[in-house]
């Protein structure tokens, strides 16, 4: 096939800019084709976690493959992307770069590899091979400048498609927080209606010894607790804001903020301990949205614990400058899954089911980061979780460092 027609073939991958999917699919069958080839696959670069995975994978062994990632360097998919050049590799079984676990899951016999990287203005994207001729022969420096074809014309095709996806998505976010920002104020109002009449109410009751009314009206105020919380994390996180700092004693400050959770923790029976760094004193703060940020991650460990063992660990530690410190929330839980990681700060992910919104820890990120800090999840199935959030002691301290 002459290099025409092969790029009028892939020109067509331009109408399938909507599905990230069929894209990565129709590139690979028309690789496979134009290349004559037994197979193919179609590798993405993860930049945050410096990986190559696939993000599609055909047959019965789809899930096995899709575990796959390779680091740069890693195979002869990572050293492509490494380099970032084409690499024909004859005979895998006299190159040690080949990476022998994926034709073990997939019970695929490789005897041979044409593999390009897939860039787009010096970004990579992806690593683009083909596996096996199927006449048997070795792949020609004319099928490289096919691939080098399919390559470019794929790269582009990708990134459109990218950027159609996160277009979509910040357009469906705008949507999202104009409603949030809408029903809040709403409700918010209910809520302090709400608010003032169980103040009345206890104050009725205070001086009642009804069992049935008490436990009645323990489960209103938990309910009202819940939709208050709610309330706030949409107002959170739908609303753009800048913060308005005050300088707080640090360690008084997080012990107030959950002291709220004091019954709680004494009826689970779980351990709460604080170390606090005894140089750390004052620190600026958005006390509200700091307060959010604490209550949401402490919740979550809360939750985490086993009845009678559980134990949250709370801890702070100055930062070798001087400027800037960390807080972290630790627990002894449950963890959380490797694959749920990546999607944990995500706006509506949760594994929570019916009791969880998805607000709390995407609401969490965008207070921290209008602090201009940081926060990263460690996590350990069966050992325990530990969110670590990073932030200057000073608003102008994080302006410097920027």
């Amino acid at each position: 096939m002459d290099k025409f027609k092969v790029l009028q073939r892939i020109s067509s991958f331009i109408s399938s800019i909507y599905s990230l999917q069929h894209l990565l699919s129709l590139i690979m069958e028309e690789s496979k084709n134009i290349l004559n080839a037994e197979a193919s696959s179609l590798l993405l670069y993860d930049s945050k976690e410096k990986v190559l995975f696939f993000e599609v994978a055909e047959g019965e062994k789809a899930k096995e493959v899709k575990k796959i990632k390779l680091k740069l360097g890693q195979g002869i998919a990572g050293v492509c992307g490494k380099e970032r050049k084409i690499i024909n590799v004859k005979d895998v079984s006299k190159d040690r770069r080949f990476y022998t676990d994926a034709d073990k899951k997939t019970q695929f016999s490789t005897r041979s590899i044409l593999a390009v990287p897939l860039t787009r203005k010096k970004k990579l994207l992806g690593v683009l091979e083909v596996l096996n001729k199927k006449d048997g022969k070795c792949f020609t420096r004319k099928d490289e400048q096919l691939m080098e074809i399919i390559a470019n014309q794929a790269a582009v095709c990708i990134e459109n498609t990218s950027l159609y996806m996160e277009n979509i998505k910040n357009a469906k976010m705008a949507g999202v927080g104009e409603a949030m920002l809408s029903l809040s104020h709403d409700i918010k109002n209910i809520l302090n209606g709400l608010t003032g009449g169980i103040y009345l109410v206890d104050s009725t009751f205070s001086a009642q010894k009804d069992e049935y009314v008490s436990e009645g009206w323990k489960i209103v105020k938990t309910n009202v607790n819940r939709i208050s919380d709610l309330i706030l994390d949409m107002l959170n996180y739908s609303s753009k804001k800048i913060p308005c700092f005050q300088e707080v004693m640090l360690g008084d400050f997080i012990r107030e903020v959950v002291s709220v959770y004091d019954e709680k923790l004494k009826e689970k029976k779980v351990r709460l301990d604080f170390r606090f760094d005894s140089r750390i004193s004052k620190a600026f703060l958005d006390t509200t949205g700091m307060q959010r940020v604490i209550l949401n991650i402490f919740s979550n460990a809360f939750e985490a614990v086993s009845q009678d063992s559980g134990c949250i660990e709370i801890t702070t530690l100055l930062d070798e400058n001087m400027r800037g410190y960390s807080l972290d929330i630790r627990d002894n839980g449950k963890g959380i899954p490797p694959e749920n990681l990546k999607h944990i700060f995500e706006i509506f992910f949760t594994t929570k089911g019916h009791k969880g919104t998805g607000l709390g820890l995407a609401v969490v990120k965008k207070i921290v980061a209008e602090h201009k800090g940081t926060v990263k999840v460690d996590s350990e199935i069966d050992k325990g979780t530990a969110f670590t959030i990073t932030l200057p002691l000073e608003p102008g301290y994080a302006e410097k460092k920027t």
